[in-house]
Formats: C-alpha cells, sequence, structure tokens
C-alpha cells in the first residue's frame, strides 16, 4: 500500500513539477541535487538522470533557456509566460492541454535539444563531439567539411527521450498529446540547421570553400514556435474502430480519417484539446497572474496596447523620472567616464 501511495504521487508530482529544475541551474550543483523527486521527475526521469549525470547540467540549462526566450516572446500578452510565484511551479501547465501548453512543450524539448547540441560542439560534453557523418554524405571538389559540424542527432534523441519519460507513464489524451507537441520542438531544432562557408581562392573566387553545419539562433527557433502556436490546431480524440487506439481528430479542418494521420498530416504543427483560460483575472490555479500591474502602451492598438492588454479595465499613466548613465568615453588610461542624465517618462499601467 505504501509503494502504491508513493508512486501515485510521484505521478501527479512529476507531472505538475518538472519545470522546477531550473531552480538549480548552477552547473556546479546540478549533479549532486536533481537527481530528486521534489524536482518532479517521475521515476525513469530519475533513473535517467543518475545514469547521465553529466548531461543534466544541460537539461536544466535548455529548460531555463527555453522559459527564457516564452516571456520574451509572450511578453505582450495576456499570458506571459510567468510559470512561477515564490519559486514554487503554479497550475499545471504540462497538463492543461492548451496552446500554452502546447508550446511550453515544443519549446522546453526545443531549449534541451539545442543545449545539449551546443555542448557537445564546444567539448563540454565527453559522450559526444562534433557530427563527423557530414564529410559522408556532402562530396564536393570545391567544398571541404572542416570545423565542427553541430551534432543535432545526438542531442534531439537525448531531448526526445528525456521529456517524453514522464508521457510513457499512462497514455492518457494529454500523454499523447505531449508526445506530438514534443515533438514538434525536435522537428524545429532538426530543420534549423544552416551551412557556413568561408572561402578561399585568388581575389575572393572563392575556389575552395570550408563549410560546417551550424544550429540557427535559439531565437530564430523560439520564433518559428511562435508562428506554430500563433495557427496551432484544435483537436479532439476519438477511438479507431479497427486498431482500438487514441486518435486526434482536427476541429473545423477537412481530415480523412480513414486515410490520415494527424501525426503525419500535421505533424510539424501544434495541437491543443482545451481552449486557454482567460488570463485576463488573477487565477493561479490555471496560471494566471493577470494583467493588473502590467505596463502597457496607450499609444498602441496592438496587442501591447492599454485597451487590449488591460482587458477593457482602464489604465493609469504617470510620469517618472529616471536616472542613469550616458555618454559614456573611454579616457586613456585606462578608464569609462559617464555623464548623469536624467529622463522624464511617461509609463502606463493596467488598472
Amino acid at each position: 500500500m505504501k509503494l502504491f501511495v508513493i508512486l501515485f504521487f510521484i505521478l501527479i508530482n512529476s507531472s505538475e513539477q518538472w519545470l522546477s529544475i531550473i531552480q538549480l541551474c548552477n552547473i556546479s550543483s546540478v549533479r549532486r541535487q536533481l537527481c530528486h523527486i521534489k524536482y518532479g521527475l517521475n521515476h525513469r526521469q530519475i533513473r535517467f538522470c543518475q545514469r547521465n549525470q553529466y548531461i543534466m547540467p544541460f537539461i536544466c540549462s535548455g529548460t531555463n533557456l527555453a522559459l527564457e526566450q516564452c516571456q520574451t516572446q509572450f511578453k505582450n500578452r495576456h499570458w506571459n509566460c510567468t510559470l512561477f510565484k515564490d519559486n514554487a511551479l503554479i497550475g499545471n501547465i504540462l497538463d492543461s492541454g492548451t496552446k500554452e501548453s502546447a508550446y511550453i512543450h515544443a519549446l522546453t524539448s526545443a531549449g534541451i535539444a539545442y543545449a545539449i547540441t551546443k555542448a557537445c560542439t564546444n567539448g563540454r560534453l565527453n559522450s559526444c563531439g562534433c557530427d563527423m557523418t557530414i564529410t559522408d554524405k556532402y562530396l564536393n571538389e570545391s567544398i571541404r567539411w572542416t570545423g565542427c559540424s553541430d551534432n543535432v542527432l545526438f542531442a534531439t534523441e537525448i531531448a526526445r527521450k528525456f521529456v517524453n519519460f514522464r508521457e510513457y507513464e499512462t497514455k492518457t489524451r494529454t500523454n499523447l498529446l505531449n508526445i506530438h507537441n514534443n515533438q514538434v520542438g525536435i522537428r524545429t531544432i532538426l530543420s534549423s540547421v544552416d551551412h557556413q562557408c568561408k572561402c578561399y581562392g585568388v581575389s575572393g573566387s572563392c575556389e575552395l570553400k570550408s563549410c560546417w553545419r551550424s544550429l540557427r539562433s535559439f531565437t530564430y527557433i523560439a520564433n518559428q514556435l511562435k508562428e506554430f502556436y500563433d495557427n496551432s490546431i484544435e483537436v479532439y480524440i476519438e477511438q479507431s474502430l479497427i486498431e482500438k487506439k487514441l486518435q486526434f481528430i482536427p476541429k473545423n479542418i477537412p481530415f480523412e480519417k480513414e486515410k490520415q494521420s494527424i501525426s503525419i498530416t500535421f505533424q510539424n504543427d501544434l495541437i491543443f484539446i482545451n481552449s486557454s483560460p482567460n488570463y485576463c483575472e488573477l487565477n493561479l490555479s490555471i496560471g494566471s497572474f493577470g494583467t493588473i500591474g502590467r505596463v502597457c502602451n496607450r499609444n498602441s492598438r496592438a496587442i501591447d496596447g492599454c485597451d487590449l492588454l488591460c482587458c477593457n479595465r482602464g489604465y493609469q499613466s504617470q510620469i517618472v523620472t529616471i536616472r542613469n548613465q550616458c555618454n559614456c568615453r573611454f579616457q586613456w588610461c585606462c578608464y569609462v567616464q559617464c555623464q548623469n542624465c536624467v529622463i522624464t517618462q511617461e509609463i502606463s499601467r493596467c488598472l
């Protein structure tokens, strides 16, 4: 009975809390402390953590990178991707089945893969290195594949395993949804590899090129996923009559369920099953801080404008005085000299 209670607690807690690992993103301490139930890892993730402690700091930093980008992407939205209050995760964003949950799953998967990829390239992981397979795939007399190509295949496989471990516990509609959206993040990483080259030759003739493969910036990747969020597809679930498997069917989109599979037809689309809650009001149980006190732009008619961001509750503007250093110049030798500037600025906040 005790064992059942413990396992039940692990399942419930891990579904709500594993993003809490970002609280331990100090690489020197992660290896010793992270492999614990209190950070929301389920038993499979804990076992993975114990066997791969050298990778865990980069899983942690990749998750942190993802959530930082999430806050940047949504800074002017009703939901601004603020997930923690007093170091505790609010709501249950991972299993809410909303568009926001889909974005978090895809972005964290991509963030983990990105951090591990760069760790391999920079020599910070002994278990991987540069991608050496590219010389066998792209033979060209004028191109010399040199340098260190990013090893995205190794990184995406590690990221996929880690994020999906929690989804294999139970095969609910939410777990299947999360696996799909995790995979969207992985595919976005795989499709974001760019070729970089340096030319050699007489007078810049570029007779010879030294090339390598490199991931685009994570900001670029987060922007791609943000577009997927804006165009995400609402689905419902039903059980197939022949195979008796759960399958997602898109709403309001022509779809032949006998001939099509959403995992193939919409493999690069984020999907969700629940409508987003009202993020205008404070409700921590659903992960909403509301928009009271948020800074808005009273001259804008976009989502950052006071009318939209404040949910038509109104706003208050005030003139504030800001003092900072400006007109800084380097003086020989060797210090920087700045002037003290005073700026008056109008700031509007939602009521």
